[in-house]
């Protein structure tokens, strides 16, 4: 047991500084205020934590039908959590608390409360791994927990936590994958690579796709910079990084395989912005979100005899290497999957920031005073000059000039007396700082009074004084290796003021997470329990076994996860790629915005409502704009709920079938009206002829406060547009579907449409949320005009065209319909009976397709049919129709193989390797 004690106090030791790093949100916590982003964090972490943490419990790990129209959540969600080791783990624990009966339901609420505590856990791993591995590389324990701090209280790891919490777990196994590219290295031991390879690409498909890059960078510069004597030749290690890493990588076959797969079939635009080598997008000195460089790193890079040591010229070069790196969008680009610029990789950087730190410190006994003066003077040098131009401190030059000239002097002075071993001097100049700051501190309130002088001074003085005093204490280190301690005390302290003062400034205020309180998440903006007693009466009301309700909170896709409903909305950066398309492209269906990666409501479309089984809608009562063919049956004080007065049953049959590629030019009130008599299939064999062709209305086109001419619409007035006037009166029980491709050849601006009483916006040209899709079908009710109005600007409006939908194939659909079959939907599972007494081909289900469904009826496998654009079908037999659909991962079982041999033959592969050795 006493061997394992020093163990227990590290963690002990890695526990405490986690906690006084997150201070400040242990604060919020304690006032109800949460470690959680307003935006990703309430639409996606909390929902689906709550989620997975559901199925999980109760023994369903791969689907839910309550994701959007229904979705795997295994392959779907590995992006967010559903293979996060971590979350599983988390899950385990909070499991045991519920069923011994210390918490109770584990909703989003409760996600909310736990965060800052699962942070902190994390963090604190992350200290005692980043420790453990940099002892492994022989620094003594102090040095070794400095660069652990370092690495582990960069501003990254707060903000990942914060905003998209999954990306944190990037910190644990980066430092397991260097551990295992040093054992390779220096041991000839290729086992701890493949088990961090193997846990990484579990973990994470992207995360593990990032990690790859940056051990790629790692290893390249370990091949031409060896850290000890007599290590592995380079052509032996880079045959034990590819078999192990090849072995690792099919250990998590059963995991990576449907990750890669959900990734493939996502929808995403691809980014057609063009993207610069170069950028000065934030600056890492002072204010950037991904990386800020500590102080001692900063002044060590300029102490030129440190990189005579071999670690850290190594870590160093690493560290330079990545700020370029840092400052090149297509860098940013390629670590994003070739896509949009984004800043997710330099905790890498913050490591090996880390590991230079580490290496430094140790070596201060190769310095000088005078070599350290004058790599002190050059730092703060440089911290002046990367204040002087940053335009986005909004500081006077002036300011910056003498705040930097000042922190200058005083060091060079403090340096001074310290090499002269005037104890007297060294007072004088810390009494000089001390009133220098107290200058400064009087000057801001004065200027601040008068509001000449931004928020921002603080931050600027806060980072300039933290760093003259770690020079001036390193300065003290490098004279008497006795005071090294007092050097690394302050590091670590400095540390942990700047991680809460970013957590403060950045989160908190800049980041407006203190707006995550307890009374929002539980509030009529997030889970309204006004809402959620009306949906408790439709429960009551309603026998159906399974219907969905049309209800969207704001802009939140995922409500129906929150406020626990079948829904018709979801928000994912992977969903499904069929239903994407079929909300997109197949059935144009308006979303009430445009944006990737969701999909939101059924346009107030009463055919889709039946065809998809949405049988409520839940409308504001200010809202007239209603859907056809619904009734009103339930009321609060803000919302009404309606009911569908035309349904059809969860199980259709018909013998009609129709190809896609025969309606790819028809309207989208034809598509419907073919999936209302029959069945659209990639390729049916035989093909039947398809309804009648929609009503086509006659308009006049008049201007208003504009020109349209040669589908160009030049809108003059602040708001304008065009008036399309029906020659022939519209039947007042009809509905109105008007299709159009509109398009804004201003870049940069993005616009409402406001048609009639409906409006909907579209992002601008240079959004990476914008879809691109510029073919619009709304849906209005009947109206004698038609009003389209957009802001000031030129368009591109052509293929106006307006179609009547009088809902008599819906109803005819609706009497025909025989409901008396029989279901049961329970996550990946779902079991129903149908009698088939038409004797039709086909039975279609408002059940996304998916690879991975597989079917049964009456005991004989049949196959599963991609019906209706994004749906299913199964092939019928005449009669009793006994039918059981059942879900797994796409390439589950061939993946699971895979894993397993993988690990049998890894396990063998280091069991004769290590016989060999013997």
């Amino acid at each position: 047991m006493k061997k394992f004690l020093p163990f227990f106090q590290l963690a002990a030791l890695c526990l405490f500084f986690s906690m006084a790093a997150h201070s400040v949100y242990l604060v919020e916590w304690f006032s109800d205020r949460f470690m959680l982003g307003p935006n990703d964090g309430l639409s996606q972490m909390m929902p689906f934590k709550s989620m997975l943490y559901e199925q999980y419990t109760s023994g369903e790990f791969f689907y839910s039908p309550l994701f959007g129209l229904g979705s795997g959540t295994y392959s779907w969600l590995s992006y967010y959590f559903s293979t996060s080791i971590i979350f599983v783990l988390t899950v385990g624990f909070f499991y045991i608390f519920e069923l011994s009966g210390i918490i109770a339901e584990a909703d989003p609420l409760f996600w909310a409360h736990a965060a800052v505590f699962i942070n902190i856990a994390r963090l604190a791993a992350v200290l005692f791994i980043a420790y453990l591995v940099f002892r492994y590389m022989k620094f003594d324990r102090l040095p070794a927990f400095l660069g652990a701090a370092v690495y582990g209280l960069s501003s990254m790891y707060f903000r990942h936590a914060v905003y998209w919490e999954f990306y944190a777990d990037a910190y644990l196994w980066l430092p397991l994958l260097i551990l295992g590219i040093e054992k390779i290295f220096r041991e000839g031991r290729p086992g701890w690579f493949m088990a961090a390879a193997a846990i990484s690409m579990i973990d994470n498909f992207y995360l593990a796709y990032v990690n790859f890059l940056v051990s790629g960078i790692y290893i390249l510069f370990r091949l031409f910079m060896p850290l000890i004597e007599n290590e592995i030749r380079r052509g032996k290690a880079l045959i034990l990084f590819v078999v192990s890493g090849l072995i690792g990588a099919g250990i998590s076959a059963v995991s990576f395989i449907p990750a890669v797969h959900a990734f493939l079939n996502n929808h995403r635009p691809g980014y057609v912005l063009e993207v610069d080598w170069l950028a000065l997008h934030d600056n890492i000195l002072f204010t950037s979100s991904y990386v800020i460089l500590p102080a001692a790193f900063v002044g060590m890079a300029f102490a030129v005899p440190l990189f005579r040591d071999p670690q850290f010229c190594f870590f160093a070069s690493i560290v330079l290497f990545g700020i370029v790196l840092h400052y090149s969008p297509q860098i940013a680009s390629v670590f994003n999957g070739f896509s949009a610029p984004q800043y997710r990789w330099e905790y890498f950087m913050s490591f090996t920031a880390g590991g230079a730190v580490a290496a430094g410190y140790s070596k201060l006994t190769m310095l000088k005073v005078k070599h350290f003066a004058i790599a002190g003077a050059l730092a703060l040098t440089v911290y002046g000059l990367f204040a002087l131009t940053d335009t986005r401190l909004e500081l006077q030059p002036a300011i910056i000039i003498t705040t930097t000239a000042t922190c200058l002097l005083i060091f060079l002075l403090f340096a001074l007396a310290v090499r002269r071993h005037s104890k007297r001097g060294q007072a004088a100049v810390v009494a000089l700082m001390v009133l220098a700051s107290l200058a400064a501190g009087y000057q801001f309130l004065v200027a601040l009074a008068n509001d000449g002088v931004t928020i921002q001074f603080p931050l600027l003085l806060g980072v300039l004084g933290s760093s003259l005093f770690t020079f001036m204490l390193l300065v003290r280190g490098v004279s008497d290796p006795s005071k090294k301690g007092e050097a690394a005390a302050f590091i670590v302290i400095t540390l942990l003021f700047l991680a809460n003062g970013f957590q403060y400034v950045i989160l908190v205020k800049g980041g407006d997470t203190e707006l995550v309180t307890e009374e929002f998440m539980t509030g009529e903006e997030y889970d309204d329990p006004e809402i959620n007693r009306l949906l408790a009466e439709i429960k009551e009301r309603d026998a159906f076994p399974f219907y969905r309700i049309d209800w969207m909170e704001g802009i939140r896709n995922n409500t129906a996860l929150v406020q626990d409903f079948h829904g018709v909305s979801a928000y994912s950066s992977i969903l499904n790629d069929q239903v994407l398309q079929f909300y997109l492209t197949d059935l144009e269906v308006d979303m009430g915005r445009e944006s990737v990666s969701r999909y939101a409501t059924l346009g107030k479309r009463a055919n889709l409502h039946s065809l998809l089984v949405a049988n409520y809608t839940i409308l504001a009562r200010d809202d007239e704009n209603v859907p056809a063919n619904v009734k009103a049956v339930l009321e609060s004080e803000n919302f009404i709920v309606y009911e569908n007065q035309l349904p059809l049953p969860f199980l259709r049959s018909t013998s009609n079938a129709y190809s896609e590629e025969s309606l790819a030019a028809e309207p989208m009130i034809r598509r419907e009206h073919a999936m209302l008599t029959g069945v659209i299939l990639k390729d049916p064999e035989n093909q039947a002829q398809l309804p009648p062709s929609p009503e086509q209305l006659d308009f006049d086109v008049i201007g208003v406060d504009a020109t349209y001419e040669d589908e160009v619409l030049d809108i003059t007035g602040e708001s304008g547009g065009i008036d399309l006037v029906f020659e022939n009166p519209v039947p007042p029980e009809s509905d109105l579907y008007v299709a159009m491709h509109l398009f804004n050849l201003s870049e940069d601006q993005r616009f409402t449409i406001h048609i009639n009483d409906y409006k909907t916006s579209r992002k601008s040209n240079v959004s990476i949320y914008k879809t691109f899709v510029d073919d619009l079908t709304l849906r209005l009710p009947a109206a004698d005009t038609v009003r389209i109005r957009l802001r000031q600007g030129t368009y591109v409006l052509k293929g106006v065209t307006v179609y009547e939908e009088s809902y008599d194939v819906l109803r005819e659909a609706s009497a025909e319909a025989a409901d008396d079959n029989h279901f049961e939907w329970n996550g990946s599972r779902i079991d129903a009976e149908f009698n088939n007494e038409a004797n039709d081909e086909f039975i279609v289900l408002p059940v996304p397709y998916e690879i991975g469904w597989s079917a049964e009826i009456n005991g004989t496998q049949v196959e599963v049919l991609e019906a209706n654009y994004a749906f299913m079908a199964v092939p019928a037999v005449p009669g009793r129709n006994d039918i059981t659909l059942t879900y797994r991962p796409p390439h589950f079982r061939k993946s699971l193989l895979i894993s397993v041999i993988s690990l049998v033959g890894g396990v063998a592969y280091l069991w004769k390797r290590r016989k060999l050795a013997e």
